[in-house]
């Protein structure tokens, strides 16, 4: 199939995707790795930091935005190096989250959660990941639109999945609401910015050798 074909597929289906889960962005006019939408939670029950999740209770969950995703995996097409441009996008889009995350539609979900192939070191985000029921029918479904999502995404997508299947098993990512607005909330997200100027200011000083 052309690839302007698989583009316009994919651009009708994350459209359509968008308005049937009510997807928000987390920050309105600006890029970031993630949407939210609130939900009654009907998977396995849970437990992250403290928090207990029940099938039908309030939940937030988290959908990647496939679009930043498509641009990491075009402009470099080693999976793991693009698996760290995402962690990274990740990263600088927390403090946004942690901010959606405390608006009043918000109050009465204690938990995030969301399926995703992108875990690697997620723990160090405050995030914890837990296993899919391997054998359930929605976690067949889950792995078959990820699988077809990442098709779309990448025209290399069968060597992916041939010579990276282990960094390709989706899991549960979970976390709760309060740890995550502690952790990336205002203050934190101050910090995090000296922390970036500090470190911009830092590379600026090591010449084009690597040697101070």
């Amino acid at each position: 199939m052309p690839r302007r074909v698989v583009r316009r597929v994919f651009d009708v289906w994350e459209a359509m995707f968008h308005r049937m889960f009510r997807l928000e962005d987390i920050e309105p006019g600006a890029e970031h790795l993630f949407y939210i939408t609130k939900r009654k939670y009907t998977g396995r029950p849970f437990a992250v930091d403290g928090v207990s999740v029940k099938r039908f209770d309030p939940v937030i969950e988290i959908h990647m935005n496939n679009q930043l995703v498509e641009r990491a995996l075009r402009e470099d097409e080693n999976v793991v190096r693009a698996m760290v441009v995402l962690i990274r996008q990740a990263r600088r889009s927390l403090p946004a989250l942690a901010r959606a995350l405390q608006a009043e539609k918000y109050q009465d979900a204690k938990a995030l959660y969301g399926i995703t192939f992108i875990h690697r070191g997620i723990d160090h985000f405050g995030f914890q990941t837990l296993p899919l029921n391997a054998h359930s029918l929605m976690t067949r479904l889950t792995k078959w639109h990820l699988k077809n999502v990442l098709r779309m995404l990448n025209p290399h997508a069968e060597d992916i999945f041939r010579t990276h299947s282990e960094l390709l098993e989706p899991r549960l990512v979970v976390a709760s609401k309060a740890s995550i607005v502690a952790r990336y909330g205002t203050n934190s997200a101050l910090q995090e910015t000296r922390d970036t100027r500090e470190n911009l200011t830092a590379a600026t000083s090591v010449s084009p050798t690597g040697r101070a």
